[in-house]
């Protein structure tokens, strides 16, 4: 007999997990085939199991655990079989049991763990279900195991992943199969920001099909429906994009990529490329901007068909003179590097567009950079040029030129530059504007002259008559010519950092209008007497009249001629900037005119809309019917008792307005207006309505006749249908009555056709 009454310990013993005596110990059933002939010893604690024949299989560290859990003495069944064949006995459950007494645990077989509860009482050690071996993981998809599954054999994706981890790039691993597939199909392929250390192989041979894809081609091609592998659909590699890696080379095997158009290798770390890049003759676009270049590979300067080639943000200490290779060349970026001069190969550069050579160290040009024609902007910021040579100023298409942050003292000679719009010369070392450069500046809008050593501005000044803003901060100026504030166009003057003596400082505070006005208050000569100003009449008070005038620019950017200055006459000058800009709405309303300016007639070919409201007109002129285009005229609150017949020939006329006016009757020509849509003829003093004439406007939809003195509603008017507004309050008739006339539209007209008598 077993004593099932707990033991007391001596003092000082700590519980340890002692085996169950071995008569209550489950044993797994055994057949007689897996026992030896030799008799089995059995001991007073434990009964063992005597070794299987067949070697036991490795097991994890796991499986022994939970072997030793579960029994201590049986000791000879470490195999996956033995254990489920004694299952019943020696299996342990994986969720942790609730307390029971050391009695109970005895009986069900169950070791128990250490407790330090006072009351005897011992908690079961949770132990993990046994589990079978796990398959191994695909090393192929090593990289992201938390994203990447694998069932079956197959990578089963766990939600969004890192494109470049996924196919592993940056590690040199082949490219996935739908990449490679995509960019066959597009002739596009993108691989910035990826992290490569050095373009994988099958870049370069992008279509060459290697064994698993012609296995794959050939069972694909036995199916019906795939279309994923359409390899008569593919089209050669034009573009590739390797920006925002970590190159350091490019393999000569670039050369394989003839149909290459576009390659961006900017933002890597590339010291040097391969000669064989000068055999992609179909290149047209190269970025190797952000990079440790030294030197350009001969190569390069030999692709006849390169158009854009960006090389800032390098190391570039020089550019050799075969650059005049690249005959058809647009764009040059070569600003950010260590350059001291051009080569005088530039010269032959005659398409170039655009050249950027700032943060460079460029202490001279070539005078062949005179020969570059097509040049439009050339951006030299942040150089040490102290001089320029004359011929930039054959440069005719120029029209930006940067030159800030230099050692210049005089103004370039720019005598033929017609097209330059922009000039900036701010942080230099100019003492004066000589006048003789100033003629040839009369284009320029944009003039910067900051942060220089100018005293003051000549008189000539006034000679840029196209200037829009001139900034000359941080001078030496104390005082400005009065006649500056005649230019037509000047609308910002920084005056910042100057010792002005002569101007107040709060008129210079007011802003660039308030001081130009102190300017012209201050001009007492004749206008023709300035620079500038020849050809002008000696009415001093014409220009200033004219101040408000909009020029052709500012129409041309509205397509809008505005003149609302309660004015008896206009300028011919607002007709002339008008046909120049080839306006569509004239706005002469809110003047003073009795009658329309003939200039206006010049318009007639792109005008569609025309205001002369609130003046003082008697009567329009017969040659309006010239604007065939018209859409809009607005006539009211003018003096105006009839309209000329010649307005019937505005065939495309959708809206009028006569209101307030002194019509007695509406004017015959408005029935011919078959396009009229809108008529507003209220608060004049009409006195009867020509039905027949208003039938003939079957898109009419609006119809404003209030405030006349119409005594008699003809009933045939309801059967106008296609009016959506009628308005007929304060007139002297009787019928219909005003309960009607407040339902609406569609009841005045259902009320009329009710009263139509028909023989």
């Amino acid at each position: 007999m077993v004593n099932d009454e707990p033991q007391t310990r001596p003092a000082g013993v700590t519980r340890s997990r002692l085996p169950a005596p071995a008569s209550r110990l489950p044993i797994a059933p055994v057949r007689k085939t897996d026992i030896p002939a030799e008799p089995i010893s059995h001991s007073p604690a434990s009964r063992k199991l005597a070794p299987l024949k067949a070697p036991p299989p490795t097991q994890t560290t796991g499986q022994m655990s939970d072997v030793q859990n579960c029994g201590r003495s049986v000791k000879g069944m470490e195999g996956r079989r033995g254990m489920r064949r004694g299952g019943r006995q020696s299996r342990c459950r994986t969720s942790a049991s609730p307390t029971i007494s050391r009695g109970d645990s005895a009986e069900s077989g169950v070791s128990m763990g250490t407790s330090d509860s006072l009351d005897g009482e011992v908690q079961i050690k949770p132990t993990t279900r046994l589990s079978p071996p796990r398959k191994p993981t695909s090393r192929a998809y090593s990289s992201i195991k938390a994203r990447i599954r694998v069932r079956g054999g197959r990578p089963m994706m766990r939600g969004f992943a890192n494109v470049g981890a996924v196919f592993g790039e940056s590690k040199g691993e082949p490219l996935h199969p739908q990449i490679i597939r995509m960019a066959r199909k597009s002739g596009q392929l993108n691989l910035s920001n990826k992290g490569l250390v050095e373009v994988p192989d099958k870049v370069y041979h992008i279509h060459e099909i290697d064994s698993d894809e012609a296995k794959k081609m050939t069972m694909t091609m036995s199916m019906d429906g795939s279309d994923d592998d359409r390899w008569w659909e593919q089209t050669d590699l034009t573009r590739l994009y390797l920006s925002s890696n970590q190159l350091i080379t490019i393999s000569p095997k670039i050369n394989n990529l003839l149909s290459l158009q576009v390659l961006d290798l900017s933002d890597n770390c590339l010291t040097t490329l391969p000669s064989t890049l000068g055999e992609l003759t179909s290149l047209q676009r190269l970025n190797l901007s952000h990079n440790k270049l030294e030197e350009l590979p001969a190569g390069l300067y030999l692709l006849p068909d390169m158009r854009s080639l960006q090389l800032d943000h390098n190391n570039l200490s020089n550019l050799s003179d075969d650059i005049g290779n690249l005959s058809v060349l647009e764009y040059l970026d070569v600003s950010h590097n260590s350059l001291t001069s051009f080569p005088y190969g530039i010269g032959y550069l005659q398409r170039l567009v655009k050249l950027n050579a700032s943060e460079n160290q460029i202490k001279e040009l070539p005078v062949e950079i005179g020969d570059c024609f097509g040049l439009g902007q050339l951006d030299l910021n942040h150089n040490q040029l102290t001089s320029v040579p004359n011929s930039i100023g054959n440069l005719r298409k120029l029209e930006q030129l940067y030159l800030r942050h230099n050692a210049i003292q005089i103004i370039p000679p720019l005598h033929n530059c017609a097209s330059l719009k922009e000039l900036y010369l701010g942080n230099n070392y100019i003492k004066e504007l000589e006048s003789d450069q100033l003629v040839y500046l009369k284009t320029v809008s944009v003039l910067d002259l900051r942060d220089n050593q100018l005293d003051s501005l000549p008189d000539e000044i006034t000679l840029l008559q196209a200037l829009e803003r001139l900034d000359i901060t941080n001078n030496n100026i104390s005082t400005l010519p009065h006649h500056l504030g005649l230019l037509p166009h000047l609308k910002s003057l920084p005056l910042e950092g100057n010792p002005m003596r002569l101007i107040r400082r709060d008129i210079i505070q007011r802003g660039t209008v308030q001081l130009l006005k102190y300017l012209r208050s201050r001009v007492s000569a004749s206008l023709n007497t300035f620079p500038g100003f020849e050809n002008t009449p000696a009415d001093s008070n014409l220009l200033l009249d004219n101040r408000s005038i909009p020029d052709k620019y500012q129409m041309r950017n509205t397509q809008t001629m505005a003149y609302n200055e309660k004015a008896a006459e206009i300028p011919d000058q607002l007709f002339e900037n008008a046909l120049e800009a080839k306006v569509r709405t004239i706005d002469l309303s809110k003047n003073q005119l009795k009658e329309v300016p003939e200039k206006m007639e010049m318009l007639s070919q792109y005008s569609s809309e025309i205001m002369l409201g609130m003046n003082k007109l008697v009567m329009l002129p017969p040659w309006i019917g010239k604007f065939h285009r018209l859409q809009f005229l607005d006539l009211q609150g003018n003096l105006l008792s009839d309209l000329p017949t010649d307005l019937a020939s505005l065939l495309y006329l959708r809206e009028i307005n006569i209101s307030s006016n002194r019509f007695e009757q509406l004017p015959a020509c408005l029935y011919e207006m078959s396009q009229l849509e809108i008529l507003c003829a209220a608060d004049n003093q009409v006195k009867m309505l020509y039905v027949e004439g208003l039938s003939k406007l079957e898109r009419l939809a609006t119809l404003d006749l209030h405030n006349n003195n119409i005594d008699f509603v003809p009933p045939l008017l309801g059967n106008m249908t296609q009016l959506r507004s009628l308005q007929l309050h304060g007139n002297p008739f009787r019928v219909p009555r005003r309960a009607i006339l407040d339902k609406g539209t569609h009841e005045i007209l259902d009320y009329l056709r009710t009263r139509i008598i028909y023989e």
